[in-house]
């Protein structure tokens, strides 16, 4: 989900903030099909990328105060994207799960405190694997898609060339797959995290 010259716009984001409908709009139309297309990739539904989008847009309108102070609106959305698409893949884990368990009874609490492990524990298992990463790689990593800055942006920031900050992501994007992707199901729900599945 590559940003776009309209989430740098301070001014329409702020209409936003000031209740704008009209400038709400505009996002929706600039991002809701990228956000869609990220869901869809990942939940294979129509109706359940339908719903991402709507709880995207509606974060953005609820939390609408705080956009004027986002400097890099295309990496908020991919963020917010992320994460609700991530809760809607374990949320059909999980209820696949249940359903095909019929003798194992969870409790409401004890289905939130599996949810919450096995996030720990991704989370846990995806930072190692960053970790892991050569130098470079590992901090161009963080800057372009935990920190959500640009490409040129870390080039300028490092005092590197663009292209040399490209070539770091591919390598450190290929180095996380090599470790992540064994087939187990930790190992899937990092690579979501990460935002590197295919």
């Amino acid at each position: 989900m590559q940003n776009r010259d309209l989430g740098d716009d301070k001014s329409l984001l702020l209409k936003i903030a000031g209740g704008d409908q009209q400038a709400f709009r505009l996002i929706f139309d600039a991002y809701g099909n990228r956000v869609f297309t990220y869901a869809f990739r990942y939940l294979k539904s129509k109706e359940l990328s339908e719903e991402i989008v709507q709880e995207v847009f509606l974060k953005i309108w609820v939390k609408r105060d705080s956009l004027p102070g986002i400097s890099n609106f295309g990496g908020f959305i991919r963020t917010v994207t992320n994460n609700l698409t991530f809760d809607a893949l374990r949320k059909r884990a999980l209820d696949y799960k249940t359903a095909n368990d019929t003798q194992q009874k969870w409790s409401d609490l004890d289905n939130a405190t599996e949810e919450d492990i096995m996030l720990k524990d991704s989370r846990a298992y995806m930072a190692m694997a960053i970790d892991q990463l050569p130098k470079q790689q590992k901090l161009v990593y963080q800057m372009c898609y935990i920190d959500g800055l640009k490409q040129k942006e870390v080039a300028k920031q490092l005092n590197i060339s663009p292209l040399t900050v490209k070539v770091h992501l591919r390598e450190a994007i290929k180095n996380l797959k090599a470790h992540l992707k064994d087939g187990s199901s930790l190992s899937l729900i990092s690579l979501v995290l990460l935002g590197i599945y295919k």
